[in-house]
């Protein structure tokens, strides 16, 4: 009987700091949404999350591809920039080179990425099959923005650059277009 009423004390004993174990092993979690968080994601986005910006600066013989990874540290974002430019180099597989790397607060009002995405909210997600031009990424799920014609294009193109020359003015080897000068 002494035997029985030991294995139940330590099977209870055990009970318990198992279940005591298994609360303190939760992980946290992202309640990150990018389709309805993207345009206020400085706010809403948490350590744990990455969101993966792809843009395609392709236009008629010119191809140009760029990657952004933007993450969240604390109080602040990080905003790391890759660009690879196929039109005028003669590597077939030329690598991604770092163009910026930026730190923001989470309550920057300079760089409206956000808001660049709610005005071509319009562009998102079409059925047709066209290229995708803006591709933004979080865990699995993915938006598309796309294009109708070369003129639409340009338009999408003016706004994206207007828009990331906030977080890079410095522009080195116009990858944000370049500007007209008038004389």
């Amino acid at each position: 009987m002494k035997n029985l009423l030991k294995i139940l004390i330590l099977t209870l004993i055990l009970a318990s700091c198992k279940k005591e174990t298994e609360i303190k092993t939760e992980f946290p979690k992202s309640d990150f949404n990018l389709k309805t968080d993207l345009t206020n994601f400085k706010k809403k986005m948490t350590e744990l999350d990455t969101i993966k910006v792809f843009f395609d600066h392709s236009v008629c013989t010119y191809e140009g591809f760029e990657r952004i990874e933007i993450t969240k540290k604390s109080d602040s974002i990080k905003i790391r920039t890759e660009f690879k430019e196929l039109t005028f180099n003669e590597n077939q597989n030329p690598n991604w080179n770092l163009v910026y790397e930026k730190k923001i607060s989470e309550t920057d009002t300079v760089w409206q990425f956000g808001k660049f995405i709610e005005r071509n909210s319009n562009r998102k997600n079409s059925n047709e099959k066209k290229r995708g031009i803006l591709i933004v990424e979080n865990k699995k799920d993915t938006i598309q923005f796309f294009t109708n014609g070369l003129v639409d294009l340009n338009h999408f193109l003016e706004d994206y650059y207007l828009t990331m020359r906030k977080i890079y003015p410095e522009n080195k080897n116009g990858i944000y277009g370049y500007e007209l000068v008038e004389e």
